[in-house]
């Protein structure tokens, strides 16, 4: 297959592709993924142009969201938890939570500029992903790992104890 701008791409059955990356190993796993999202990110700064600086939160989701299901990886919206954001992907395939996690990352600093890194909170039908700093992805992932869910994490980001 070509997409829009004649690139050739690979239509590939998501178990396929999972067991490739298991095969790989981790770092080569985020390796792909941050690599893919780089180029998603691209995309996205080319097709919002000049009017990249101020896109609304809704463009962003509607150019993010769209690259996201052209991969097959899922529907994405986007929900604000007071100064919070973050990421809902449904219908991905299961077990590409990381891969998808760090598309994301990457296509988000790619096309932003600025340095983020998503937190994954997984239920039965959807991943959250939550968008952090650095500094407030150490502190969300110690949260996370004492046994705190999602609201629970954004409640001490925004309490400062980041």
């Amino acid at each position: 297959m070509r997409d829009d701008e004649g690139t050739a791409r690979v239509n590939l059955p998501a178990h396929v592709l999972l067991r490739l990356c298991e095969q790989a190993g981790e770092s080569a796993q985020k390796d792909f993924a941050q690599g893919l999202g780089s180029d998603v990110g691209r995309r996205i700064v080319e097709r919002l142009g000049k009017a990249m600086q101020d896109a609304s939160v809704e463009a962003w989701t509607e150019h993010l969201g769209g690259q996201l299901a052209l991969l097959g990886l899922g529907d994405l919206s986007i929900e604000q938890w007071g100064k919070a954001l973050v990421l809902v992907i449904d219908g991905a395939p299961q077990g590409t939570a990381s891969i998808v996690g760090s598309l994301l990352g990457a296509a988000i600093t790619r096309a932003s500029g600025r340095s983020v890194q998503l937190i994954a909170f997984e239920n039965e039908s959807s991943v959250s992903y939550l968008v952090v700093s650095a500094e407030g992805a150490l502190h969300a992932l110690e949260l996370m790992r004492s046994g705190a869910g999602l609201g629970q994490v954004v409640e001490q980001l925004h309490r400062g104890a980041a």
